[in-house]
């Protein structure tokens, strides 16, 4: 109760914060250099409390539709988390080997530590075609045991996988098929842990690999009107078998949701070659320069030549060397090992030999 009389502006707006509910937390800084700033501006032991330089467990959170076993979709999307035993002595972009079991987590407990994220937030990973549930939870470990990201790190899989006979292997195109299919349906779950994401308002971070984009973009971009804001401060498209006329048609959508977005693509990629076959249209992942996208060529430094596939570069050395620089939040153009394309080119950027 008023003690005595205020005047009337101020009365009123007393009034209003009182029978209004409390304003949301502010948007999270769209530019990620904020990051960086603070992170120089603290001390070391503060800014990268995790050291990362011998083996370690690496804790992997998980979203995901698929069976528990197998490559088919599971009847909801379920939560949890495993670990990953990851040696500082295996060559950078292998797969650890060792793998505590998948526990299952209610989504309000999963969502709570989560939360608890440090100002690094979440790195979220999304697989690509014909990947097995644990193979993709060891990738995310390698990913961020590589990278030494600081914070919490999230596995959104999806249905993907043949049956392993020899015939689905030898007709690949059933698998792809039959994985185009599930990644499609997955656009709506991921939809629904998109929004769980985004109610925790921590800092997200998503690296994305190929027909997962089929996933990813699309979910981002219907769920980019509800958001009203930036959600994912860097969105990193890695090799994407993505329609590119698509991908432009969608961009507003997903600038409006991501902070800055890049894609790293290769002209000498023989998976996005196969996949135009089938398609009977280019791939994003072939390079296309886009407006307000940062686009890198990596070529030089992954060329498959006539027998390699030049398709896994996401989790080498160089590439992973400048997805650091990206989370610090730098600049193309202030990056190591990154010089201008020639005029004309389908990339911005070329991350160099």
């Amino acid at each position: 109760m008023l003690k005595r009389c205020l005047p009337g502006t101020a009365l009123l707006v007393l009034l209003v914060s009182c029978s209004s509910p409390p304003p949301p937390p502010p948007a999270l800084p769209d530019g990620a250099l904020l990051r960086i700033r603070s992170f120089m501006g603290m001390e070391e032991s503060k800014a990268f409390p995790e050291e990362w330089v011998g083996a370690r467990e690496v804790e992997v959170w998980f979203a995901t539709n698929r069976e528990q076993e197998g490559i088919y979709p599971a009847s909801s999307t379920y939560f949890g988390k495993t670990r990953v035993d990851v040696s500082g002595e295996r060559g950078v972009g292998s797969l650890p080997s060792r793998m505590a079991e998948r526990v299952q987590v209610p989504l309000e407990d999963w969502k709570k530590q989560l939360g608890l994220s440090s100002e690094w937030g979440i790195l979220v990973f999304t697989h690509g075609f014909n990947v097995r549930f644990d193979e993709a939870l060891q990738r995310a470990a390698q990913l961020a045991y590589d990278l030494k990201f600081q914070g919490k790190v999230v596995l959104l899989s999806w249905p993907a996988g043949g049956n392993g006979g020899f015939l689905a292997q030898t007709l690949i195109n059933r698998t792809y098929e039959l994985n185009r299919k599930h990644a499609l349906a997955s656009i709506e779950p991921t939809v629904q842990v998109l929004r769980e994401l985004a109610s925790l308002w921590v800092p997200i971070q998503w690296m994305v690999h190929s027909m997962g984009h089929e996933v990813v973009l699309p979910a981002l971009s219907r769920f980019a009107p509800e958001a009203g804001r930036v959600v994912v401060q860097e969105l990193i498209l890695n090799a994407p078998d993505f329609d590119p006329e698509e991908f432009v048609r969608i961009l507003p959508a997903l600038k409006s949701i991501s902070g800055r977005v890049t894609l790293f693509c290769s002209d000498k990629d023989h998976a996005m070659t196969a996949s135009k076959k089938v398609n009977h249209q280019e791939r994003l992942g072939s390079c296309f320069r886009q407006e307000g996208v940062d686009v890198v060529n990596v070529s030089e430094v992954d060329d498959p030549g006539l027998t390699g596939l030049g398709h896994g570069y996401y989790a080498s050395r160089s590439v992973l060397t400048d997805v650091r620089q990206v989370l610090f939040g730098i600049g193309a153009k202030q990056r190591v090992f990154i010089r201008k394309a020639q005029e004309g080119a389908r990339s911005d950027y070329v991350l160099r030999r």
